[in-house]
């Protein structure tokens, strides 16, 4: 069996006769074709058989003939071997729809030639763009024969030449047609899609997508040879409608981008560009098809590569309302930019590529149909979600809301201020737990009752923040006592840590950064168990901006980690909502809101089953108005003592005292402080104060107080501050008799701890040391 070409070998002559083989068979035979240029066009057959210019045929020695935009001829010759003892019927193909003129002679009689007439031995054998140029041969049994071909364009020059059995020519044309058949059925079934989208919702991005449909509609079958095939027309005259649907579809492409919302500063120049670019396209393609006809491909084609790559840059720029969207067209536009770049090098054999340049007229517009279509498809997934969402929220309209919120605060001002009132009346330790217990109940409603109130503006779009002074200590110290009495129901210690390089006042809305830092903080409370939560409070600086950053710590068991993740994630506001997003909690969407309305970012830095850290960055101006503080140079060279359990808590009391001037020394247990005491006093340099913590192992709080009471040996005795996380007036009397003269609710501020020790100077002068 002869399974392969008798010139295999480098060294072999390209006019070698080519040995045909037993079996069916498609080769690709353009390295043993000889080659002569003819740039006058007008040589004829009869002097292409002079021995003369036999002698200028050169062989190509190239997978593929490539000679660029040329108005030569060029006359391809070869050679075919019939060992076997009979006639054998072949097909030789030559690829490109630009070759407008094909004629192929039979020279093996010498001098003498055989005018091969395609229309007469060849009737049926037409042929897709691989075969666009086929010529049915008959090699007579044990010869050899010889044939020229002489091949002419007026624009851009590449063929391959191929020698195939009849089997394998019309295989090959079935497989391009069935290809070719589920390419035009696939897109005309994106452009009914396309249409409905249009017709149900009236956008411009679908109509100008269906149109893009529509063009590549005619556009492969013209490129690829089928439209002669199927009608009565000339192969030059389909490859210009070819080439102008091309174009055409690169309007309709940059229209489809251009009708996106673009937002931002530069939306309006961005469109004006794209609108530009979009109506040269077919203006430019016509004058060239007048004036330079056969340079109409490389003319359309390098249109296309300029507007592939200037839409991609305009997407990478911009901003608009469909960012997804926007992003599946940036992709698909710098894919198909490149592809077509990769088609043009190959083409001007700059490159070796052809297999992908023979195949690029299907796939890259299927790129392209494939962005537009997922760019459609998050478009209504997003409006879908906002319409949900839009529909779930207002099931209650803003104004009733707003009427809602309203008539809650008066109930629950009445019950907080009936609450203090029976406070200043006797009431037994229990009493006290219950009145307290219905005083923070009446402070969360209030809360629910503001943000009702604020998720009534936000739908109405009226929400305004206020800039009002307000002092930060404050505040920060109002929310984290707020959580005490649960965070000690779920034994984790409240942390509060503001660096002495914060202001104290600043301008904003006070009320809704209240609100932001309560669901802050309640959420992270919410799944905390067992370990400490801190909050430390340290300036911030970005460029031209500044404000307070918020440092928020968890040091403790934390549950269901992915789920409090999950909940920060709803409150980044730079990243968009899942589809899912009306079944999120609505007090997390209404601080979402807020946060984006503060212009302030949230960051998650960790979050494992151990702790977790966030970082809140607040631009925040500062207030003009700085409030005074006199009195301070009385604490300074206090000697204090600090006891607690907690370390954190320990580092920040001794570096807000420091702060005033006072001399800190700190112990981790109520044994060792009762110690430090009697050695202070052997020393002759007693403490003046001491803080002590309620909550402590081995030795809490008051038992420690007790102590110092009725041990004879501390003498003079420190005043004493405790601090605690359970209700002041539960410990209250337990805590006056054992001498302690303040308490303070955890987490207490550096200003509630200055005044507090304040209070204790100016109460009793404190011994001075002596």
């Amino acid at each position: 069996m002869f399974a392969l070409l008798a010139v295999l070998s480098s060294t072999a002559r390209a006019n070698n006769p080519v040995l045909l083989p037993n079996t069916s068979f498609d080769y690709p035979i353009t390295p043993y074709v000889a080659v002569l240029e003819d740039p006058t066009g007008k040589l004829g057959i009869t002097t292409m058989l002079s021995r003369e210019q036999q002698l200028r045929f050169t062989p190509s020695h190239a997978s593929s003939l490539k000679f660029g935009i040329t108005d030569s001829a060029y006359w391809l010759r070869f050679s075919l071997t019939n060992p076997y003892a009979r006639a054998r019927h072949v097909v030789v193909t030559l690829s490109g729809k630009e070759l407008d003129d094909v004629e192929f002679y039979d020279i093996s009689a010498g001098d003498d030639y055989l005018h091969i007439r395609r229309d007469d031995s060849a009737r049926s054998l037409r042929g897709s763009f691989m075969q666009a140029h086929p010529a049915e041969l008959t090699i007579p049994p044990q010869s050899t024969r010889s044939y020229l071909i002489r091949v002419h364009t007026g624009g851009l020059f590449s063929t391959n030449v191929h020698l195939l059995s009849m089997d394998r020519f019309v295989a090959n044309e079935q497989e391009i047609f069935t290809l070719q058949g589920a390419s035009v059925g696939w897109v005309l079934a994106t452009l009914a899609w396309f249409l409905f989208i249009f017709l149900r919702r009236q956008r411009l991005f679908s109509a100008f997508a269906a149109g893009y449909c529509l063009t590549i509609v005619v556009y492969q079958p013209a490129w690829m040879g089928i439209f002669p095939l199927l009608f009565d027309i000339q192969p030059g005259t389909s490859g210009v409608a070819g080439e102008l649907a091309l174009s055409l579809s690169a309007t309709l492409h940059t229209l489809s981008i251009w009708s996106l919302a673009w937002q931002g500063r530069h939306a309006a120049v961005i469109r004006r560009l794209l609108l530009t670019l979009a109506l040269v396209h077919i203006p430019v393609s016509l004058l060239t098809l007048m004036l330079f006809p056969q340079g109409l491909l490389l003319i359309v084609t390098l249109q296309v590569l300029f507007n592939l790559f200037a839409t991609a840059l305009a997407l990478a720029s911009g901003q608009t309302a469909q960012p997804v969207a926007k992003r599946r067209l940036l992709i698909g536009n710098l894919l198909v930019g490149f592809g077509v770049l990769i088609a043009i090098l190959t083409t001007y054999n700059l490159l070796s590529l052809d297999v992908f340049t023979d195949w690029a007229p299907m796939l890259l517009p299927f790129t392209v149909v494939g962005s537009l279509v997922l760019a459609q498809m998050d478009m209504i997934r997003s409006t879908t979600a906002s319409k949900v969402a839009e529909n779930r929220s207002s099931g209650l309209p803003p104004s009733l809301l707003s009427q809602i919120s309203h008539e809650l605060r008066t109930p629950i001002n009445g019950v907080i201020g009936m609450n203090e009132l029976l406070n200043d009346t006797p009431l037994s330790a229990n009493q006290r737990e219950f009145s307290d217990t219905i005083s923070l109940a009446g402070r969360d409603l209030l809360h629910v009752a503001n943000e009702i109130s604020d998720l009534a503006r936000i739908q109405n779009k009226a929400l305004e923040l206020e800039h009002r002074p307000f002092n930060l200590s404050m505040l920060l110290s109002q929310v984290m006592s707020h959580f005490q009495q649960e965070a000690t129901r779920k034994q984790v210690e409240l942390v509060m840590d503001i660096s002495e390089d914060v202001s104290e006042r600043f301008e904003g809305d006070s009320n809704r950064l209240q609100t932001l830092l309560h669901n802050l903080i309640g959420q992270a409370l919410a799944y905390t168990e067992y370990g400490e939560l801190s909050l430390h409070a340290a300036p911030y600086h970005n460029g031209q901006t500044s404000g307070v950053q918020l440092q928020l710590q968890l040091s403790s068991t934390i549950v269901k980690p992915d789920e409090l993740k999950q909940a920060f994630h709803i409150l980044q506001y730079q990243h968009p909502l899942n589809e899912n997003s009306h079944n999120e909690p609505w007090n997390l969407l209404v601080t979402r809101h807020l946060l984006e309305k503060m212009h302030a970012t949230l960051d998650v830095e960790s979050m494992t089953d151990q702790g977790a850290s966030l970082t809140l960055c607040l631009p925040l101006k500062t207030s003009e108005i700085q409030r005074t503080t006199a009195g301070d140079e009385s604490l300074i060279g206090l000697k204090i003592l600090i006891v607690d359990d907690n370390a954190s808590l320990r580092s920040v009391i001794e570096k807000q005292v420091k702060r005033w001037g006072m001399r800190p020394e700190s112990t981790y247990s109520g044994k060792e402080a009762l110690a430090m005491l009697r050695n202070q006093i052997n020393l002759g340099q007693p403490y003046d104060v001491i803080i002590i913590d309620h909550d402590m192992p081995v030795m809490n709080g008051m038992q420690l107080a007790e102590r110092i009471q009725q041990d004879d040996d501390i003498t003079p005795k420190p005043a004493r501050l405790m601090l605690t996380g359970l209700s002041i007036s539960a410990i209250n009397d337990d805590a006056q008799a054992a001498g302690i003269r303040q308490i303070l609710a955890k987490p207490a501020s550096g200003e509630r701890l200055r005044q507090a020790l304040l209070e204790l100077r100016y109460r009793r002068p404190l011994p001075a040391n002596d």
